[in-house]
């Protein structure tokens, strides 16, 4: 970059110092993976040194002067005498309004990031400059700190005579893709946004996009879940911590999510691979926390980066309460056995219901079905022969209690619904009889299950670290926590003799969806539509692989942003800043207690009232409960409903 280029943006620029401060290295001692919180002047003024800007090496000896922007990450190593040296950061951001051509050489040609190293010939007056500005700078008064900015613009014009003097010196716009990396490598834990990274890294969102494409062929938060990824293996694999605990270390702050990222990345759920591949000892010994076995870049620039490993202790059970559910399991299996004589059948692992056991309100319907049986199961644990109705049904997945009463049938026992006040569906209590409490998804509770004696019990990928367990208790089915809705309800009516009941909700529901997708196609035309979910740490968006998304934008017909399409996950995060961006007509809200406070903070900011959708009264508030968390038929009907009665004025 030419000096006639770089002095209008300098000129141009409104400019402040942010800090001057001087560091002193003792010989052996060395500065590793420091990011630059800002732009600045690294100033060398005594002792040899080698330093690394992004990988890229500067030897330096007495006087050296060093330049890079935000988000460069320096080392400082080999250090062979005192090393004194002052840093020097600052801001510097184009005035408004500017002209177009300068905003394309600031864009393409940023001298406020640009990297370069050189000795100055003149090296008296620069050092001069910095002692007075770092004397001034201490004294940390309003007036001397005037003065500070004063001097640096004098600073910076000495530098750059200097500096175009020296023909040949190298400059480079700053590696993105390895600021990028490191950036990743180290705060992987934490809510990342693009947003964020390109405001860390002082470039634009489709700036940092395009560079990892065309160096790595992904983008960058795809690169971010690899490192995720990597990371939650290694903790599988090599720890007994709980998925909810990895989830959160590797930054999901939601254990569903965080499976469904890793199903979709590693082809199987987190409790599959922790598993399955742990018989493999030669791969768990070769694995370790910090390796990164699959990630492709392999700069040789970025070969001195640090891996820092924080180190995982593995968790396990005490040896008292294993014994304790294993003698409750003992104990239940053999009352079963002696509950059993000759001459009223015998219990087994078939399916076949406990003639001793009681009788629910649902034994003539299940006689009525008995034609049905035998039927044989397929699941992810292999195959299940049922001889007949189960009377006695245990489910780990509160969606599993929508199904089961959408066929007029109930489960005896269900796992507490996580996202509810109450302790199973509120929208089906009414439909619901002395079902038993059995814990929760992520931590059923055994000897409430053994308690209830049940026929079978119908589990997820959620529950494989206790499968063995539920299975000494009762023939258990293992179900995909992600399968479609469909599926699963085709699998209940195998299940209780209820194919044909199971195929008419099937029928009614498309029938129901076909009409109302003419209709609301009629009604809004090319009017898009976004679902979002405000949290914590920004606001979540729902897309059309989402199985929400799926109802709204395939079986209802609804237009979705091009933003949200552009999305290939289920769902993606953004700023509350970037909200205006997303540019929906309509917008779905989702609400819960948890997050109530949050919504309600945010919808009091100007960012939220200057949204078009919200000035046109067209945010609709949902209930969580029943579009995110259970995704049976009769909640998923409850959506579509609440679809057509906003914008037909229909249920």
């Amino acid at each position: 970059m030419k000096l006639q280029e770089q002095l209008p943006l300098w000129n141009h620029a409104a400019i402040r110092v942010l800090d001057v401060r001087r560091s002193m290295l003792r010989v052996s001692d060395s500065v590793q993976g420091f990011r630059l919180p800002a732009s600045a002047f690294l100033v060398a003024v005594a002792g040899e040194a080698r330093l690394l800007i992004d990988g890229t090496e500067h030897i330096v000896d007495r006087c050296y002067v060093c330049h890079a922007g935000k988000g460069a990450t320096v080392d400082i190593n080999h250090v062979a005498e005192p090393f004194d040296y002052y840093m020097i950061f600052y801001k510097a951001i184009l005035a408004v309004p500017s002209r177009k051509e300068l905003l394309n050489v600031y864009r393409d040609n940023n001298p406020f990031q640009m990297q370069y190293g050189f000795a100055p010939n003149y090296p008296l007056g620069v050092l001069a400059k910095i002692e007075q500005m770092h004397t001034y700078w201490l004294l940390d008064a309003q007036l001397e700190k005037f003065h500070v900015r004063a001097i640096f613009h004098q600073l910076v014009y000495d530098l750059l005579l200097q500096l175009y003097a020296l023909e040949g010196t190298p400059m480079a716009q700053p590696n993105y893709v390895s600021q990028t990396i490191r950036f990743m490598e180290e705060r992987y834990a934490e809510p990342i946004s693009l947003q964020d990274l390109a405001n860390t890294l002082h470039c634009s969102e489709r700036q940092l996009q395009r560079l990892f494409k065309a160096k790595l062929g992904i983008g960058p938060l795809e690169y971010l879940i690899r490192i995720r990824m990597d990371h939650a293996q290694a903790m599988l694999l090599n720890t007994n911590l709980p998925l909810k605990v990895i989830a959160e270390s590797v930054g999901y702050g939601d254990s569903y999510y965080f499976s469904r990222a890793f199903k979709k990345h590693c082809g199987v759920s987190p409790l599959y691979f922790r598993q399955n591949r742990r018989i493999s000892s030669s791969y768990v010994s070769g694995y370790s926390i910090g390796s990164r076995p699959n990630l492709s870049y392999n700069n040789e620039r970025d070969n001195h980066y640090q891996h820092i490993n924080g180190g995982v202790l593995g968790m396990n059970r005490s040896k008292g309460s294993i014994l304790a559910v294993s003698l409750m399991l003992s104990l239940i299996l053999l009352l079963s056995a002696c509950a059993t004589a000759p001459g009223n059948g015998s219990g087994n692992n078939t399916g076949g219901a406990s003639p001793t056991s009681t009788v629910s309100s649902n034994t003539n319907t299940a006689q009525t079905a008995q034609q049905a049986y035998p039927v044989v199961i397929k699941h992810a644990k292999g195959e299940l022969t049922l001889e007949q109705h189960p009377t006695k049904i245990a489910v780990l997945d509160t969606k599993f209690v929508d199904q089961l009463v959408t066929l007029s049938e109930q489960p005896a026992g269900s796992v507490k619904a996580a996202a509810d006040k109450t302790d199973f569906p509120e929208y089906l209590s009414e439909k619901l009889t002395d079902v038993k409490l059995l814990g929760t998804r992520d931590e059923p509770n055994l000897e409430a299950i053994a308690a209830m004696e049940p026929d079978l019990i119908i589990c997820t990928e959620f529950q494989e670290k206790v499968y063995d367990s539920l299975s000494k208790i009762a023939p258990t089915i293992m179900l995909d926590f992600d399968e479609n809705w469909r599926d699963t309800l085709t699998t209940f009516g195998k299940i209780t003799g209820k194919s044909e009941e199971a195929s008419a909700v099937l029928d009614a529901y498309n029938e129901k969806t076909a009409k109302l997708k003419e209709e609301l196609k009629a009604k809004l035309g090319d009017q898009t539509v976004a679902l979002i979910r405000p949290r914590d740490e920004g606001i979540r968006i729902h897309t059309p692989s989402h199985r929400t998304g799926d109802i709204l934008y395939n079986d209802l017909g609804l237009s979705a942003p091009q933003q949200v399409l552009d999305e290939k996950d289920t769902a993606y995060q953004i700023s509350f800043e970037a909200f205006p961006e997303v540019g929906a007509d309509h917008y779905f809200l989702v609400h819960d207690d948890m997050f109530k406070e949050v919504v309600e903070e945010f919808q009091q900011t100007e960012t939220w009232k200057s949204v078009e959708a919200v000035k046109n009264n067209q945010v609709y508030e949902v209930d969580s409960n029943i579009w995110i968390a259970y995704y049976g038929p009769i909640a998923i009907n409850m959506i579509v409903d609440r679809a057509a009665e906003i914008f037909l004025g229909t249920r």
